[in-house]
């Protein structure tokens, strides 16, 4: 029976007792409100009429802020509890004493005044103190399973309260009615203290009330303020009570021109409270929650002033007394269960302090300030314009406009509350290093420059250099000239490349000097700068230069030769760049090894820049040499060669950690090329699995949206069950949308995948539970053992596809978003954990929400309850084995070796005939892994032998 409640109603086991005790609690609250307020509506008219209305909404206003000013002091220095049984117990001596002065005639129009006072403050201040007990009772994701429910008490109550005032108003009379609503309040007194003592005190830890005490008081208007969540929620509640009171107005008018006697008003107010309340009753037990899982909460609030908006353009269309039904039916129903529900939602991400100190001053002072505006507006259209109660409409539907639009904006603001609670969690974001042109920019440059040639800022330098060669200009050429002089070769080097990119040759005389400089950068930046300029330079200059028996000399020299002639073949010819590399290459076959060592970077970048067949030649046999300096100088080589015959080598090489990062940096330096050969080279198998679960590290840094799509048909074409190959392809998928944000992501290919992982997510989730039940019913040694290390596999499985499953989504959504819920999830605070999954129910679409929210609903409830024990009766034991058996030969079935493995294993000491086919089935297979094949045919043996075991 409880597994249907549940089922239908969404509480859970462990929720029934504190759902019942808090709806018991509103339906007295709400119940006395209704058996109260068609009484006091019925007095307060027989004895002023429709014209006192607006004054007494006024009266209200004025009232509700005392009474929310000094509520709010005394929660400075009294506890929710203390506060919430004080009003209690005055809201009770005010209804006796009411019920006392009922009696003298005299005192009548005093009575209809106070009751109907009462009435406005009691309804919103109990209904605020029961919701804000009901806020610390449940957390934010029970709060949004179980508000409605809890709710249908208070629309029972309505129910019963209305009814029994229609059918007794006129029996009994309104001063029996007020008595029998003060008894309701005296269990209702009782529930309050049993609720907060059995559910919100054992919450409140030592720390959390130090910390109270700690912080400093702040008034709840300027908590208001400050906060544009806050404020729109005001603007809300405020345009929802103004509207009502408009309505109401036009439903009290309308109804009392027809019906005059005093108790047939009642009666009638009564009845349509009751039905307005049934109605609720509906809503609120079969739609509440499902509209708010579905629409999310701005969309639940809208629902109140659409209807209300309908129901103007009815009275316009149709003035009566039926309309004004019809439009006090909506506010009635909906307000009550949709609306209500969704109000109480946008206090949860509130903190606790805060939430206690303008919760109630909303619903009570804002409450009744908005009744006071409703009043000034009834005051201004009924007396000033003399607008009949249809035309109100007209008002009504202004501002429903503006309460519509409220929620819009709401709806951001409330998932920002959410969002600022993850904020610790939110990656930090790096600046982009500054270019600008801007003049003043460019004489801070000039300063620099001009200063450093005497200055040992050495980075700040070379900062300003590199920001300078985008900059045109010759202001910038005598300061760099001067830095050529500067103690620092990199400085030298770099200033170099700066001269080397502007016209003119009346450096050679300054350069040719640093052709011997101590350093290697330097010297090689001289030879760039002389053969970029061949045409001002005597080759007589330069042929001795690259003769040279230094290989410091000539060495440099070719490469910078091989530089400047790269692509142009008249002057790798003038130059004899081929002939002269393949001289100095079979040259080291009869130098000392010192020397050879010396030879290869020069030639090895030569032969990169070259672009020769030669070159090429040369880096490949040196790609495979054990040379680790030679290795990697070849590999820098292959990377400016970018020569499609260097890639295999190249993707060999990123499997080896020492050269990997090397590798890889070459390889990015095809950028498209590389992406329209690598489909080819997996298709046809010359790249072991190894080398493609390295290929994504090197395509997420090439800004190609080619990209994306072999990245993508990595695991859907070739290999899509291969899981580590999977997890780096996300992994890369996520850098290349930060690093590249401007390139399209698949949408329904992501969304594909991401059911693909809910859906192994669960099963591995279920698989995991019946293990973990089953680990208490384990006697053997042996299956205790295997069976440990079956579900602790399933638990590393289960955090892979978790963690796949949110590279997904951060694939789909703002990485800046779902990286928080992704830490929150994974951390150990259960608070944070919650506000993470309320935060992503907001966040995701909703297709998407249905999926993934109730497995993180579930993930969470397992984390909190990771302690708890779980048992099995007999026959739910048999069951779980059955579904083991169908779940072990499901995962035989999968392409998961190392589960396969543990799952054989577990299975070889279970001793269950059942399994013995199965077995021989996977002993039998030359098309699995070896491994495989060798762990079912040892399950197969054990199997066999603790059977006959058993049997004998």
């Amino acid at each position: 029976m409880q597994q249907v409640l549940s089922k239908l109603f969404r509480a859970r086991p462990g929720e029934w007792g504190a759902v019942l005790l808090l709806q018991l609690l509103v339906f007295l609250i709400i119940c006395t409100l209704l058996i109260v307020k068609p009484t006091a509506s019925a007095l307060f008219l027989s004895e002023y009429g429709a014209i006192g209305l607006p004054y007494i909404f006024l009266t209200t206003a004025v009232l509700a802020a005392i009474v929310s000013t000094g509520y709010s002091l005394a929660l400075r220095h009294y506890s929710l509890l203390r506060v919430s049984t004080v009003s209690l117990l005055v809201c009770l001596a005010i209804l006796l004493g009411c019920a006392g002065f009922m009696k003298i005639p005299l005192a009548r129009p005093t009575v209809a005044v106070v009751l109907y006072l009462w009435t406005a403050i009691f309804g919103v201040l109990a209904a605020s103190q029961f919701w804000m007990m009901a806020s610390f009772v449940f957390d934010v994701r029970q709060a949004k399973r179980l508000f409605g429910l809890i709710g249908a008490g208070a629309i029972a109550g309505g129910i019963a309260g209305g009814y029994i005032t229609s059918l007794l108003a006129q029996e009994i009379g309104a001063r029996n009615l007020i008595l029998m609503a003060a008894g309701l309040l005296l269990p209702a007194l009782i529930l309050t203290t049993v609720i907060w003592r059995r559910y919100v005190a054992r919450k409140q830890s030592l720390i959390s009330r130090k910390r109270k005490s700690d912080t400093g008081y702040e008034a709840p208007h300027r908590l208001i303020l400050a906060s544009k969540h806050l404020l729109l929620l005001c603007v809300i509640v405020a345009l929802s009570v103004t509207v009502a009171k408009l309505v109401d107005y036009q439903f009290s008018v309308l109804a009392a021109e027809r019906y005059g006697d005093q108790d047939r008003l009642a009666g009638f107010f009564g009845f349509w409270y009751s039905t307005f309340n049934i109605v609720a009753l509906v809503i609120q037990l079969l739609f509440t929650h499902r509209v708010v899982q579905g629409m999310g909460v701005s969309g639940a609030l809208l629902f109140l002033p659409v209807g209300l908006g309908i129901g103007a353009v009815v009275m316009l269309a149709m003035p009566g007394l039926n309309a004004a039904i019809f439009s006090r039916s909506v506010d009635g129903s909906l307000k009550q269960s949709l609306s209500r529900a969704s109000i109480e939602m946008l206090f949860l991400p509130l903190d606790e302090e805060t939430k206690k100190r303008v919760k109630t001053y909303i619903d009570v002072f804002v409450d009744s300030l908005a009744g006071g505006v409703g009043g000034l507006l009834l005051i201004l259209v009924t007396q000033v314009l003399h607008l009949s109660a249809p035309a109100i409409s007209w008002v009504i539907l202004a501002l429903v406009a503006l309460w519509m639009g409220s929620v819009v904006l709401i709806r951001e603001e409330y998932i920002e509350a959410f969002r600022a609670q993850l904020s610790h969690l939110k990656p930090k974001e790096h600046r982009n290093r500054l270019r600008s042109h801007h003049r003043k920019v460019m004489a801070g440059f000039l300063q620099v420059l001009e200063e450093g040639q005497m200055s040992t800022h050495e980075k700040q330098l070379l900062y300003v250099l590199e920001r300078t060669d985008d900059l045109s200009g010759s202001s910038f050429r005598e300061p760099i000239r001067r830095l050529l002089a500067h103690p620092s070769g990199n400085v030298r080097s770099r200033a170099l490349r700066s001269l080397y990119l502007q016209p003119g040759t009346e450096l050679l005389d300054e350069v040719m000097p640093l052709l011997r400089d101590p350093e290697r950068q330097v010297r090689s930046a001289a030879f760039d700068y002389l053969f970029s300029r061949t045409h001002a330079v005597e080759r007589s200059v330069l042929e001795p230069l690259l003769d040279d028996p230094n290989p410091d000399i000539s060495g440099a020299a070719l490469v910078s030769l091989a530089t400047e002639t790269a692509g142009n073949e008249f002057s790798q010819k003038q130059w004899r760049v081929g002939q002269r590399l393949r001289r100095r290459i079979r040259e080291l076959r009869g130098m000392p090894a010192a020397e050879r060592q010396r030879w290869y970077p020069y030639l090895l970048r030569a032969s990169g820049r070259s672009k020769t067949a030669t070159g090429r030649a040369f880096i490949q046999r040196c790609l495979v040499s054990e040379n680790e300096d030679v290795l990697r100088y070849a590999i820098l080589a292959a990377g400016e060669s970018q020569h499609e015959d260097l890639i295999v080598p190249l993707l060999h090489l990123i499997v080896h950690p020492g050269q990997r990062t090397m590798a890889i940096n070459a390889l990015v330096q095809y950028q498209g090329g590389l992406l329209g050969v690598v489909p080819d080279l997996v298709a046809k198998g010359e790249l072991s699995l190894a080398e493609v679960r390295r290929l994504p590290s090197v395509i997420e840094k090439i800004d190609r949206q080619q990209s994306v799509d072999l990245l993508f048909s990595l695991i859907e074409r070739y290999y899509p069950h291969d899981l580590p190959l999977r997890m780096e392809v996300l992994r890369a998928l996520n850098a290349f949308r930060r690093d590249f944000p401007k390139r399209n992501m698949p949408g329904k290919l992501i969304y594909r995948l991401v059911v693909s992982e809910v859906r192994t997510y669960e099963s591995q989730h279920d698989q995991l539970m019946h293990q973990e039940i089953l680990l208490r019913y384990t006697e053997s040694e042996d299956e205790l053992a295997y069976r440990e290390a079956y579900a602790s596999l399933l638990r590393q499985r289960m955090r892979g596809t978790f963690n796949r499953l949110f590279r997904l989504l951060g694939l789909r959504y703002p990485p800046a978003d779902v990286i928080p819920v992704h830490l929150a999830l994974n951390g150990d605070n259960s608070a944070v954990q919650i506000s993470a999954i309320e935060f992503l129910d907001n966040l995701l679409e909703l297709s998407l929400k249905r999926l993934i929210i109730p497995v993180l609903d579930k993930r969470q409830r397992q984390v909190s309850t990771a302690g708890e024990k779980k048992y099995a009766g007999k026959e739910e034991l048999a069951e779980l084995r059955r579904r083991e058996f169908k779940s072990l030969r499901r995962v035989l079935r999968g392409r998961d070796d190392r589960l396969k493995i543990a799952a054989l294993r577990l299975i070889s000491c279970l001793q269950d005939v059942r399994y013995l086919p199965v077995v021989e089935y996977y002993a039998g297979l030359t098309d699995i892994s070896p491994a495989v094949r060798a762990v079912a045919q040892e399950a197969q043996e054990e199997l066999r032998v603790s059977l006959s075991t058993v049997a004998v």
